[in-house]
This record gives C-alpha cells, sequence and structure tokens, in this order.
C-alpha cells in the first residue's frame, strides 16, 4: 500500500510525503514514491496524515455496580476507529488477590476487539505491596506498563494509606508506572453526610460532594508519596485549575517523572450542564467543574504541564444513566472514544492553542512512550506498525447522537461544531475505516506488548 501526497505529521516535523506500508509495518517514507504495480494507492492530497491516536484511559465492558457499560471492545473499538483512533488503553481488575488470573480473565472480553490494546492493571486494597509483590513481576513479564490506583471509592478500590509508599518502590523496581485516580475520600465522605441531612444529592450537586479540593489535596499527597519514593507517577483525568496548580510545582521537579491526564470534557464542558433535564447523561467522576478550570487547563495543555489528552470513555446508555435514585447511585461515565481528535484538533490546534505537532505528541507519542508502546505505536516511522489517520482539515461536522458511534446513543458534545475529521483508518497496513465508513472486522485488534 502507498499513501501518496499527504501532509505527513510527527511530533516535530510537518512535511509532504509519501508512505509506503509492506505488511503490518511503514517501510518507506520519502517525498516522492513511485507505486509499486498492482500496488494499492491513497491519495492523501490536502489531507494530513498522523500516527494512528492512542486512547490511554477507557472503559470498554466496565463491570461494575451491578451493571456493564454499554461499549465492549467491539462497539467501542468500531466508534474509536471511526474517530482515528488504533490503540487503547483500557483496563483489568484483580481477581481476589491475583493480578495475572484478572488479566487473563479480561483478555476473554477482547475477543471482539477491532483496534489494538494494551492494559492498566487495576490495584485494590486486597493487594499487599510487600507480600505480593512478585505479582508485579509476573505482569511487567506478560507485557503489562501500569498499575492503577485511587485514593477513593472505599470499599470497593481504594488503597490504604500505608500502602502507597510501599506499592511505588515495589512499582519503581519493576519499573512500572503507577496511574492514579486521585480524590480525597475523606473530603467525599464528609460533604456526602453533609449534603444527605440537606436533602441535596441531585446531580447538580455533584461538583459540590466531590470538589477540586479534594483533587487538589489528593494529588499533593500522591506527589509526595511518589517523589520521596523516586516511583514513576501517572495521574489520570485532572479536572480542576487547584489540581494544576499542584501539578504544574511538581512538573518542575527534575528528579520526578510526574505525568499528566486531562480530557475534552474537563477542556470543554462545565457543570452547567448537570442543571439541564439531560443531567443524568453528564455525571462523570470527577465531576463537571467551572469554565475557569477549563481555561487552566488549556493553559496546562499548551504550557506542556498537561501531557496527554484521553477520554476516560465509560459510556452507558439512557436507559441506564436513569437508574439510581441521585448523584450517589448514577452510573457514572460519558463516552468519548470517537470525538477526541476532531476536538482536540478544532479547540486546539484551530484555536491557535497548541500546534498540530503538539497534538500528536498529546494523542499518540507520548501515551505510547509514557506506556513503553513506542516507537512500535505513536509515531510515523520506518520499522513502525502501519497505524495512520488520514484527516480531512476542511471536513465541517456538528456532532450529534446520529453521526457518533456509541452504544450509548448519545454524545456528550452535542451541538459542538467540528471543523476537521478522520476519513480513513489505518491499523497495522489493514484499512478499517475507509471514507469514514468502518469496514473492520472482529478479532483483529491485538493486545500490545510493553517494550
Amino acid at each position: 500500500m502507498l499513501i501518496q501526497n499527504g501532509l505527513v505529521v510527527t511530533t516535530t516535523k510537518t512535511e509532504k510525503k509519501d508512505i509506503r506500508i509492506a505488511g503490518e509495518k511503514i517501510k518507506e517514507i520519502d517525498a516522492k514514491l513511485d507505486p509499486n504495480i498492482d500496488e494499492e494507492v491513497i491519495d492523501a492530497s490536502g489531507k494530513y496524515v498522523f500516527p494512528g491516536i492512542i486512547d490511554s484511559h477507557t472503559h470498554f465492558s466496565l463491570h461494575a455496580r451491578g451493571t456493564t457499560s454499554i461499549d465492549d471492545f467491539y462497539w467501542g473499538g468500531r466508534s474509536a476507529a471511526l474517530g482515528g483512533v488504533t490503540t487503547h488503553i483500557d483496563f483489568a481488575d484483580m481477581d481476589d488477590v491475583s493480578l495475572m488470573k484478572g488479566l487473563e480473565k479480561r483478555f476473554e472480553e477482547t475477543r471482539d476487539s477491532v483496534i489494538d490494546f494494551h492494559f492498566h492493571m487495576v490495584i485494590n486494597n486486597h493487594f499487599n505491596p510487600l507480600k505480593q509483590n512478585h505479582q508485579l513481576k509476573e505482569i511487567k513479564d506478560f507485557g503489562i506498563s501500569s498499575l492503577k490506583a485511587f485514593t477513593t471509592y472505599k470499599n470497593i478500590y481504594m488503597l490504604s494509606h500505608e500502602k502507597w509508599e510501599p506499592l511505588f518502590r515495589a512499582a519503581s523496581d519493576d519499573d512500572l508506572i503507577v496511574a492514579v485516580h486521585a480524590e480525597d475520600n475523606e473530603i467525599i465522605e464528609k460533604n456526602i453526610i453533609k449534603f444527605q441531612k440537606e436533602n441535596k444529592l441531585d446531580v447538580q450537586y455533584h461538583p459540590d460532594i466531590r470538589p477540586s479540593e479534594a483533587e487538589q489535596k489528593a494529588v499533593k499527597e500522591i506527589c509526595e508519596i511518589a517523589h520521596k519514593a523516586k516511583a514513576s507517577l501517572y495521574i489520570v483525568h485532572l479536572s480542576s485549575e487547584k489540581g494544576y496548580q499542584v501539578v504544574k510545582d511538581y512538573k518542575k521537579l527534575e528528579d520526578f517523572k510526574l505525568y499528566i491526564e486531562t480530557t475534552p470534557h474537563y477542556l470543554l464542558l462545565t457543570k452547567e450542564l448537570l442543571k439541564g433535564p439531560k443531567a443524568r447523561l453528564y455525571l462523570m467522576t470527577p465531576p463537571l467543574r467551572e469554565s475557569q478550570d477549563n481555561e487552566a487547563l488549556w493553559e496546562g495543555v499548551k504550557k506542556g504541564f498537561i501531557d496527554v489528552i484521553a477520554t476516560d470513555h465509560c459510556a452507558y446508555n439512557a436507559e441506564q444513566k436513569s437508574k439510581g435514585e441521585n448523584s450517589l447511585d448514577i452510573f457514572p461515565g460519558i463516552p468519548g472514544v470517537e470525538t477526541l481528535l476532531p476536538l482536540v484538533y478544532t479547540y486546539g490546534v484551530n484555536k491557535g492553542l497548541i500546534s498540530i505537532n503538539h497534538l500528536v505528541e498529546l494523542l499518540s507519542t507520548n501515551p505510547a512512550k509514557i506506556f513503553k508502546l513506542y516507537p512500535k505505536k505513536g509515531t510515523i516511522a520506518v520499522g513502525s506498525d502501519a497505524d495512520l489517520v488520514i484527516f480531512d482539515p476542511n471536513l465541517k461536522e456538528v456532532l450529534n447522537s446520529s453521526n457518533t458511534h456509541s452504544k450509548a446513543g448519545y454524545t456528550p458534545f452535542e451541538g459542538f461544531e467540528v471543523e476537521g475529521m478522520p476519513i480513513t483508518t489505518i491499523l497495522r497496513g489493514k484499512v478499517i475505516v475507509k471514507d469514514r465508513k468502518f469496514i473492520g472486522e472482529k478479532g483483529f485488534g491485538r493486545f500490545v506488548k510493553a517494550i
């Protein structure tokens, strides 16, 4: 396969090049390549060619609170591919006290994958990092690059305070990065008691129950512990200006490998949506905040304090979202994997906040490097996987439920105009989206081992 006349975008360059694919790999990149006999040619004139987008935070088939998120590895992957995402990093829960059993169980759900995938291994309080640290080597040898831990959700995921430093030290010994959902549980639990007494548990109060101060405090504490343990730390879905101010200080420490992720919803949506008739559809954790938080996070993206934009895609349909009495038991999460690239391009690149090369860094190269998938993934280079997105910068669309493809049946970005859309998605040399139509196959997606 030969892709001709496209503007090839990496983190450092944007230049007109042709790309030859042989099998699953990129074979040649040059200014003008002549097609071989019978070689398939794709003309990318007037289009950008990006490395495949990597969404480093998705929840396909998430099992929690007696239900399962609506997008499985087929439907979620299909939606992702239509948005130019060729690899996603999802989550595997430990099974009882075994990490490998949990991982093996999770693999059973990936049979219908249509894009490539990697996993964060979720640690809960059953895990003892002093007595079970041998399990970390097992998952590292299997190809896992990261752990996921929580400072909240007591009795489900939350890790007790005394386990954090041993966990960071054990993870560091095995060269694993720890990804953390950082909200202070004590603040949240006190607020729950207070707001219950005041009968203020509706969706609109969710940002008050889980305030930015909870994020601020937890981020500070976790950064302090990780830095002391000389461990690598990845903060997921940063949502607030207060949280951002904390990470800004820690990012300046030269001896600390700290990586920060945010999402399009924390960059573009506000808590006003939690007062409307469709409020339940916009409930996620951490909650939506205010426009000043959006602005602070964009500043973090622009100045390089934020390393990755991912989606935290966790889709539920309207029926699932209608269950639950209040903000404490409504299923939290929204769809987003499909709209990641067009939203960041439109509201980041087109608004002059970031360059197109920085977009590639945020959505592809940085996640690939942080989670050790690079240079197999995350770049356009000879020898890398032929994961490519042909992107039309002039294609305009108003996002709605009929032109997005999550089984949730809606997009939280309803009514947002985007200018620039992916039209062709190629995974390991195979076209899986052509002219914006999905043509991929169930089971083509593969687990990508950390390098």
